[in-house]
């Protein structure tokens, strides 16, 4: 083949052609086509004019009618961005019937090309590069009838459910709305009404061609058929876009509470939980027993618990039972007189002498982080569609156990850096009279895992420049982004992939039911836009944090210059306080959403096997089996449809029903330790003062009424005034744009990425230590934390003035 034919081969594509299955080439609805067809579907014979043709040229026209005949002909649209989840573009785009002619011919295939600028793609689309265009010609299909149908009922959502509607004649007339169809809903093989323009048999017929169709897509579809003769032509399928959830029966759970004060977690269990993830709070509970025995704390742990389908939380007391709120005189004789508790203060004590909080930091950095890092790319490097059940279960197996040990050290570590911080703030505090957060400059901008991934993100957008073709990546399939940038900029698909690789694979929540980066690059792209608009810079960002950082130490230095042993104390504080502080974002990313993403892949694979073997309906529904039960299906036959049909609805009654903040009565947690001795004091006093600057429980749990000037706590300087964006959890992402005031109930480190996007951060709970202040922080954003409420009270589009050092949010009059 010479080049002249390589290049009209590029120009012109049959459908039966490997080339008619790139959708960059031929469009999203060729493509569509030829991948039915190569299924052993009955889908006309085609060609493709494709994205490659520069004209239209007589001789092009002539290969069209020496591969078709004569015509009459189809001629329709076929865009990159077309037929797509996301945006189907129904009637955005030109199609011409009955097409006949030399000249009608390429009349046909000009207006269809010329479509693509017309000014309603030009609404649709927004802003942004416009896709490309291809073109489809068919012989036309004499249809006696004709019509569309949905796999699901797209009013109700009901997946079960095909909606068949049909007109006699040609299907155009129903599609632009001329006439009114006859409509059946197919449920299984039974037919609502089957009488009218097509019997029952017929009914039926179409009705399976779209399941097929389903079947071959993996999503719900809306098809294009007819009929000619005796033959059913399937002509177009596409995605179901915006498909409403299907209804979902509220079941009731049974609301058992156990003995003792129980708070809601809100901090780490936003949601209700799911049955995959119902082994997670024992786990954890395990693990904070273990640490709160490492450094001899006055209480079991922090147990946490299922109640009502939402996840709840307790101070485990010494001996298992709570009692009642003792005199200071009556605690110090128990310190010294039960055996359990001068057990544990013995331990306390050791933790001190040992100083086994820098130990643990140092055996982060030497010993836990390296063994991670080689577990998760253990774990990553397995091909799981490639393993036998009984090595897909020892996967699950691993990845599980990783995730164990990392909820084991994540919590260890979290009783070192509570000693190293309170030392570092109880030190600055006596010896220079700082509060918190001047304190807190002293470690700003050292905390850069939180940032790397934001910081990185920032490279992938000065390497995408004004290149449109990354942005309209955003606008493809999640399947087809990559290649999509391979075709387009092989530089920067590279550098995306890295980053994926090195930051995508990590749990967006505290579970393993959202998807990762990885699952969703779409977002990635788009969130690099949005980058690009802010004109987010990390360097500058750095830059800042350094100068303030030297500036606090500087400050702090010079009024101790004259007592050698106080700068002396106050710079060891500082080194130590400098070495922890990272470890608190660090350790999260590898200890916790890295190994429970693993999980995560995992627990897919099992979903795509019981989906396939019909032991659920989708994939996605292994999420309403508890892990032992997937695990188990997996060697088992019996279908599981009607267990996950009843935890759906379950969960349904959870959502509807949020149990209240508390159940029981609270024993407080003592706020004055005298009674505890000197020596053995430090670690349950970090302790306390970590959890509340970390979670800030009275001001996170505490509602605000008054929308207008809503107040929290101050967690990174700054003023900045613009749009409310409300984000409840990962799902909602999508609706962030540049610019936004993000509000949300709390943030976990993997949020990271997205603060450069944003003006302005907002929680309903958290401390000055959580997660969210110290990225904001970091990322030199205004953020003010633990407001109780504000994902109510504020709507998305408002305009806000948040002032981070102030600790308000004040709502914008018009």
């Amino acid at each position: 083949m010479d080049a002249t034919q390589t290049l009209e081969r590029r120009t012109l594509v049959d459908l039966t052609d490997d080339e008619a299955l790139d959708p960059r080439l031929v469009g999203s609805k060729a493509a569509n086509l030829a991948v039915l067809l190569r299924a052993g579907l009955a889908v006309p014979e085609g060609v493709v004019v494709t994205t490659a043709a520069d004209e239209i040229s007589d001789r092009l026209i002539d290969e069209i009618r020496a591969r078709l005949g004569d015509g009459p002909f189809a001629v329709r649209s076929s865009a990159t961005a077309e037929d797509l989840p996301n945006a189907s573009y129904a009637g955005q785009y030109e199609t011409y019937l009955g097409v006949d002619g030399n000249a009608g011919l390429a009349d046909a295939i000009h207006a269809c090309r010329a479509s693509l600028q017309s000014n309603r793609v030009a609404v649709y689309a927004g802003e942004g590069p416009h896709p490309s265009m291809a073109v489809l010609i068919q012989p036309m299909v004499d249809a006696d009838c004709a019509g569309v149908a949905f796999t699901a009922n797209p009013v109700t959502g009901t997946r079960h459910q095909v909606v068949v509607n049909a007109v006699e004649g040609l299907g155009d007339r129903l599609v632009s709305g001329e006439v009114t169809p006859e409509q059946w809903v197919v449920d299984g093989d039974s037919v609502d009404e089957p009488d009218g323009v097509l019997p029952l048999s017929r009914i039926l017929e179409v009705a399976g061609l779209a399941r097929r169709v389903e079947a071959q897509f993996g999503t719900p579809q809306d098809i294009e058929w007819a009929i000619d003769g005796g033959a059913l032509w399937l002509l177009q399928a596409r995605p179901i876009t915006s498909l409403p959830e299907p209804p979902v029966e509220p079941i009731p759970i049974e609301v058992k509470v156990p003995p003792g004060y129980w708070e809601h977690d809100a901090s780490h269990s936003p949601r209700p939980s799911y049955p995959i993830e119902s082994f997670i709070p024992s786990m954890v509970s395990d693990a904070v027993r273990s640490w709160a025995t490492e450094f001899g704390y006055l209480f079991d742990g922090i147990e946490f618990h299922d109640i009502g389908g939402w996840t709840y939380q307790r101070l485990a007391p010494l001996g298992g039972k709570e009692g009642p709120e003792l005199p200071g005189w009556l605690m110090w004789v128990m310190v010294r007189t039960l055996p359990l508790i001068r057990t544990r203060l013995a331990m306390a004590r050791e933790a001190v002498e040992t100083d086994k909080a820098g130990q643990f930091i140092d055996r982060w950095y030497d010993t836990w982080l390296p063994e991670f890092q080689a577990g998760i790319d253990g774990l990553r490097l397995v091909d799981l569609t490639n393993l036998d059940d009984d090595d897909l279960v020892a996967q699950i197996q691993e990845a599980r156990r990783l995730c164990t040990r990392g909820i084991e050290i994540h919590t260890m570590l979290h009783g070192a850096l509570a000693i190293i911080l309170y030392d570092l703030v109880t030190t600055c505090e006596l010896l220079l009279g700082w509060d918190m957060a001047t304190t807190l400059e002293t470690v700003r901008g050292t905390s850069y895992k939180s940032t790397e991934p934001a910081r990185r993100l920032a490279e992938l957008t000065r390497l995408a420049g004004d290149n449109p073709n990354v942005l309209e990546a955003a606008r493809v399939d999640d399947p087809d982004v990559i290649g999509f940038l391979e075709e387009t900029d092989p530089d920067f698909a590279k550098a995306f992939q890295s980053y994926v690789e090195a930051f995508g694979h990590v749990a967006l929540g505290q579970g393993v039911v959202e998807p990762t980066y990885a699952e969703m690059p779409s977002f990635l792209v788009a969130t690099i836009g949005h980058q690009a608009e802010t004109g987010f810079d990390p360097t500058t960002a750095d830059e800042a944090n350094r100068a303030q950082r030297e500036e606090a130490i500087a400050n702090g230095r010079i009024r101790l210059s004259n007592n050698p042993a106080f700068l002396t104390e106050f710079d060891t504080a500082i080194e130590r306080g400098q070495k922890a502080y990272p470890v608190r974002e660090d350790n999260e990313f590898f200890t916790m959403s890295a190994p429970s993403a693993q999980l995560r892949y995992a627990i897919l694979e099992i979903g795509n096997r019981l989906a396939q073997r019909d032991v659920i309906e989708t994939r996605d529904d292994v999420m309403f089996l508890e892990l032992a039960e997937a695990v188990e299906a997996l060697t088992g036959a019996t279908n599981l449809e009607a267990e996950v049909t009843h935890r759906k609805g379950q969960r349904a009654w959870a959502i509807a029903n949020p149990g209240p903040p508390f159940y029981g009565k609270e024993t407080p947690a003592p706020s004055d330790l005298s009674f505890l001795p000197s020596d053995a004091r430090l670690p349950m006093e970090a302790m306390l003062w970590s959890l509340e600057s970390i979670m800030a429980v009275e001001a996170s749990k505490t509602p605000q009424r008054d929308a207008s000037v809503i107040t929290g706590i101050s967690a990174s300087a700054g003023t900045y005034t613009g749009p409310v964006r409300v984000v409840r959890d990962e799902t909602e992402f999508s609706k962030i744009e540049a610019g936004d005031v993000l509000v949300c109930p709390i943030t976990s480190p993997v949020w990271s990425v997205l603060f450069p996007s944003i003006g302005a951060l907002v929680t309903d709970t958290g401390g000055i230590l959580s997660h969210p202040a110290i990225i904001a922080r970091e990322c030199q954003i205004p953020a003010v934390v633990a407001t109780g409420n504000a994902t109510g009270l504020l709507t998305d589009g408002q305009i806000v003035t948040v002032d981070g050092e102030a600790g308000t949010v004040r709502a914008v009059t018009p």
